[in-house]
């Protein structure tokens, strides 16, 4: 089958899990399968509310029926339409669904100018109806135009962006659009709002594509990731004050919380940051570990996860970090402790102090990581209907 992976560029470009995936299927369709597969995205800003309206009118106007099967795994790219659609879901956009009430940001605008609520009351009343995408977005352009309405209105996130993307998802991925419906873990795919009620859902975890990983005997406590607030490296940084054994930790990543934590990590020399490093290195520091720490909150997978396991490290984890427990199996392939610094810490000494059996759960990190293979995912991606 000729295969078109569709997915959003961001803009700012940044290269995370949802990159990997996309490159290392396309190349393994290409190189090791009898299929052909193009990865086709589109330029996507979310930094406000009509970038957000404008990148979710252009995938729902991109003509892909050229292709034999489409694939899409991120908003706003199953907006397109295809007979043969495959989404294989990572995430929707968190902040308009399961993390929007962080803010305590209103779920609804109360008293809505006119305009407002009568685009409400429309979508409302042609919910989920693919043949009223059009003059939905008609409807929008004619609300951004609109005199007299306050800035407000428009905020990102807010209730009203939350409503329209609400609406737009139901319509990209109602069932009468949709050939398969697939999710990267098991907590993506119990998350609210993601598929439409009753949906069949598939669960595949995907491999990695970073290449160079190999077990062999390490020295140094390792993390990976972004530096922002849903990665809690802050947690890390925190539990270095509670280990007492000799231990180095490195970070690498960049990212905007990047200061705060070196500002936290001030005065103790055995924390590291490494900044954004290439392929090559961050195997090598993998590789070079005793252990890998990766502690997000709710983590839609964690490739870091997979990584590490594939470098025969045992992973250290929290009870409420979604994706990535379903790789950690809790003194079998790393530990799987509550989120605070102080349990962290306990759990890293103990790491430290039981060489033998730090070696043991490496070993079956290392083997259950490799029963995450591009074959498997692949069969179910093409698997008919």
């Amino acid at each position: 089958m000729d295969i078109a992976i569709v997915a959003p560029c961001p803009i700012p470009y940044v290269i995370g899990g949802a990159e990997n995936l996309w490159r290392g299927l396309q190349d393994h369709l290409n190189e090791h399968t009898e299929h052909q597969a193009e990865l086709i995205k589109l330029p996507s800003r979310e930094l406000s509310f009509w970038d957000l309206v404008d990148t979710y009118r252009r995938f729902s106007e991109l003509d892909l029926d050229g292709f034999d099967l489409v694939v899409s795994t991120k908003y706003p790219a199953w907006m397109v339409r295809h007979p043969r659609h495959v989404v294989y879901l990572q995430h929707k956009l968190r902040g308009l669904y399961d993390t929007y009430d962080i803010d305590r940001l209103p779920l609804r605008l109360e008293n809505p100018p006119a305009p407002v609520a009568e685009l409400s009351e429309w979508m409302e009343q042609h919910a989920g109806r693919r043949d009223a995408l059009s003059e939905l977005f008609e409807r929008l352009e004619r609300l951004r135009d609109a005199p007299g309405l306050p800035a407000d209105l428009f905020s990102f996130p807010g209730p009203l962006i939350r409503e329209i993307v609400h609406r737009l998802d139901d319509i990209g991925l109602a069932p009468a659009e949709i050939s398969r419906y697939g999710a990267i873990s098991e907590t993506v795919r119990g998350r609210e709002e993601h598929f439409p009620p009753g949906a069949d859902v598939f669960v595949a975890h995907h491999p990695t594509n970073l290449e160079g990983l190999r077990p062999r005997r390490g020295s140094y406590l390792f993390s990976a990731s972004r530096l922002d607030n849903s990665k809690r490296v802050e947690l890390l940084v925190g539990a270095m004050q509670h280990v007492s054994q000799d231990v180095e930790l490195r970070i690498a990543g960049t990212g905007p919380n990047e200061e705060m934590l070196r500002a936290q990590a001030e005065g103790d020399p055995r924390v590291r940051f490494c900044g954004r490093v290439p392929s090559e290195r961050l195997a090598e520091l993998y590789s070079g570990a005793r252990a890998v720490a990766f502690v997000p909150y709710q983590e839609d997978y964690g490739l870091v996860t997979l990584e590490a396991m594939l470098a025969g490290k045992p992973v250290l984890t929290c009870t409420d970090s979604g994706g990535t427990t379903e790789l950690v199996s809790d003194g079998e392939t790393g530990r799987i402790v509550d989120p605070s610094p102080e349990a962290l810490g306990a759990a890293i000494d103990e790491l430290w102090a039981t060489r033998r059996e730090r070696l043991r759960m490496g070993r079956a990190a290392f083997e259950r990581a490799h029963r995450v293979t591009w074959d498997g995912l692949v069969q179910e991606l093409t698997r008919a209907p």
